[in-house]
């Protein structure tokens, strides 16, 4: 294309800002400037006209105080990604920096390490995530993959004078990762809760009963101190969730706004909660609720060996174990190894109060404050198919109470009060009076 065709493209709308569909139909905005060798550039610009606006007006600044104001075409990935990870990213949390430093590492500088930002296209990204897929990663994983390309994209261009485009906003839907497709977490089902918890010795039995009732994170519950807890009146009983534990024991405060909350608690949990407080040698405020012996927080490793423990111990109410793949044998006798995700880890207490509360017609805005989300999007995201069915549930009876409500209530008459009043038993009773045959009448 010829360069007067390419700027006939451009739609001017205010002073050195343009607008022009990019490959996929899209409108983008594009500021238009000479550099300071007197060279025209164009800046695509992410989001709207308010974008393009302070991209403008950062730009013109610059040039306006002497600074020189030219692209860096020839900058590489792996340079991108050293910067993002020495700036932005070493401010973050341990564990945090740890994600992204694996994503780059890992995934993508053996792929795009040493190629130039310029000639990485979103053909390539579309690819990177097929491949990871073919490798087995979870979708959880390639998101995450996804999300540090993104972000070293935005960091070049934000921070290192990269004026291109950042090919992972250009992925159509079909091709990002589905997280909502990602294989879940085991929940615990029937009695298996109950069981587990029945099986669970202390301190354990009231971290698994907090877990599972709160909803919290592991990091979450470790971090509580006695502060945290609101115990002066059983009835109104509550625990605020401010801090975490990390992997090292350091207790850090939650990192966004919307993780901080404080959940009511049910009167049992808090009576449970009391007597855990009278076996504890330390209920100082700043006291870690569950402690070691030493009072430094319980480590995280060791609650999934002493959770794995009582599911093995769990029981039936006729014995039989609550779990029977954790006792399956090979034919010398020997234990066989449980596949991952099959038996639900303390993650699954999480899942469970979550599941629980959308089939009871809780709405994903009120389980994402309890859980903590960010925002409702994401508990959308991890629990659509439990929102999607709650959601078509209510939907349904109320269209069929609506169409059909007035209908059976005239067809019934009085029949439908006195049928409302039979007991439980009665109802569930009447295949087995079909069964028998009907009754033959006196005389």
């Amino acid at each position: 294309m010829s360069k007067a065709n390419a700027t006939a493209r451009r739609v001017r709308v205010e002073r050195n800002i343009y607008r022009r569909q990019d490959a996929s139909g899209h409108t983008v905005h594009e500021v238009g400037y000479r550099d300071s060798a007197g060279r025209q550039r164009w800046r695509t610009v992410d989001g709207g006209i308010t974008a393009a606006r302070a991209a403008r007006d950062d730009v013109l600044g610059r040039k306006g105080r002497g600074e020189r104001v030219q692209p860096n075409p020839r900058l590489r990935f792996g340079e991108a990604a050293d910067a993002w990870l020495a700036g932005q990213v070493a401010e973050l949390r341990p564990a945090t920096q740890a994600i992204y430093s694996n994503a780059i590492e890992t995934h993508l500088r053996p792929r795009w390490g040493r190629r130039r930002l310029d000639t990485i296209t979103v053909e390539d990204v579309a690819g990177l995530v097929r491949e990871l897929r073919k490798e087995g990663k979870a979708e959880w994983t390639i998101a995450g993959v996804v999300k540090a390309a993104n972000r070293t994209f935005k960091f070049a261009k934000r921070r290192m004078n990269w004026h291109g485009q950042n090919p992972v906003l250009e992925l159509e839907k079909s091709e990002r990762p589905k997280v909502s497709a990602a294989a879940r977490r085991p929940i615990f089902v029937g009695d298996q809760l109950a069981q587990t918890l029945a099986a669970a010795r202390e301190p354990y039995k009231t971290l698994f009963a907090v877990g599972s009732v709160t909803g919290a994170r592991l990091s979450e519950c470790l971090g509580l101190v006695w502060a945290d807890v609101s115990l002066d009146d059983l009835d109104v009983a509550e625990v605020r969730f401010e801090y975490q534990v990390d992997r090292q024991g350091r207790r850090q405060p939650l990192k966004t706004d919307e993780s901080r909350r404080t959940v009511e608690i049910p009167r049992r949990l808090a009576t449970m909660l009391v007597a855990h407080k009278l076996r504890s040698s330390d209920t100082s405020p700043t006291a870690f609720v569950f402690a070691t012996r030493s009072g430094a927080a319980i480590q995280q490793r060791n609650v999934g060996a002493v959770l794995r423990s009582a599911q093995e111990r769990a029981t039936d109410d006729r014995g039989r174990p609550t779990f029977p793949i954790l006792h399956e044998r090979d034919a010398r006798g020997r234990r066989l190894a449980v596949p991952r995700g099959v038996v639900p880890s303390f993650h699954g207490f999480r899942h469970t109060a979550a599941s629980e509360a959308i089939a009871a017609g809780e709405s994903a805005e009120e389980v994402s404050w309890q859980l903590g989300h960010k925002s409702s999007l994401v508990t959308r995201a991890v629990y659509v198919q439990e929102v999607k069915s709650a959601e078509r549930t209510a939907h349904r009876r109320a269209r069929m109470e609506t169409r059909y409500g007035s209908v059976l209530e005239a067809a019934d008459g009085r029949g439908g009060q006195q049928a409302s009043d039979r007991s439980a038993a009665e109802v569930f009773d009447l295949p087995r009076r079909r069964k028998a045959g009907p009754t033959r009448s006196a005389g």
